[in-house]
């Protein structure tokens, strides 16, 4: 019985020393994350690109509609980000003039943007799909489609600091009673190729804790 007790009183001084040391390492995952984003003062914002030049096997039609989601995705960008003091936008054209100053691939073009901006952090966005429903509100032969990635990273060493990812189809309720909250938010309607890429970029930037 006093071995039994023994046992039992070890095993209770172990469990309470592992809750404290896992308190501590989470106390100091929030201290950096705090810290990490004090030193983000200034983002540099890209001009939407596309897998356009990375796939071979995206057709005229499907390059075409890309391209009108870059441009449109730049818009929806510039609304939800330009009265953020944080953020820099930078224009192809801008971007283009670095080219001579740039070497070393993603991380040579982000240390320049950063020199050249004064920015500690870079948000890229890149759009893989942009497909445009067939049909209307309420019928269609093919909803919209979208696939696109964000990506902020640290100017100074290229360090990820946050990411987000978007494929999304959209899909009746009677196909997904999971989606009811979705649906009810969108009117129960089949939206257009911009309203849902609009809706994933908004979700997205709101959930980026560098741009709030």
């Amino acid at each position: 019985m006093e071995k039994s007790l023994r046992i039992l009183f070890f095993y209770a001084c172990a469990v309470l020393l592992l809750c404290s040391c896992a308190s501590q390492s989470a106390g100091d995952r929030d201290k950096q994350t705090q810290a990490t984003l004090k030193d983000i003062s200034c983002i540099a914002v890209l001009p939407v690109s596309s897998s356009v030049d990375q796939d071979d096997t995206i057709n005229y039609k499907e390059a075409r509609s890309l391209e009108k989601g870059e441009a449109y995705a730049d818009q929806v960008l510039q609304r939800e980000l330009q009265k953020n003091p944080k953020v820099r936008f930078w224009t192809s054209g801008q971007l283009a003039s670095l080219v001579p100053d740039i070497s070393g691939g993603t991380l040579g073009t982000d240390a320049a943007l950063g020199q050249k901006l004064h920015c500690e952090a870079v948000l890229m966005t890149t759009l893989r799909r942009y497909k445009q429903r067939e049909g209307t509100d309420y019928s269609v032969d093919e909803p919209a489609a979208v696939d696109f990635s964000m990506i902020l990273r640290n100017t100074t060493d290229g360090k990820l600091l946050w990411y987000a990812d978007v494929r999304e189809k959209q899909e009746s309720f009677l196909a997904n009673i999971f989606s009811f909250t979705k649906a009810k938010k969108r009117g129960f309607k089949w939206i257009s190729v911009e309203q849902l890429l609009e809706q994933g970029i908004k979700e997205k930037l709101a959930e980026c804790p560098y741009l709030q």
